[in-house]
């Protein structure tokens, strides 16, 4: 029963809020699956 707004992330080029699922930021097409370990810490 997870919240689905709960699950976020952020991108580390735009610092726009993404699911864990997007593999790419909506709002500025940087990649997110180099996170690796789901991380986007610098």
């Amino acid at each position: 029963m997870g919240d689905s707004a709960c699950d976020r992330e952020f991108c580390p080029e735009c610092d726009l809020a993404v699911t864990r699922v997007d593999e790419v930021c909506p709002e500025c097409g940087a990649s997110l699956d180099c996170r690796g370990d789901g991380s986007t810490e610098r």
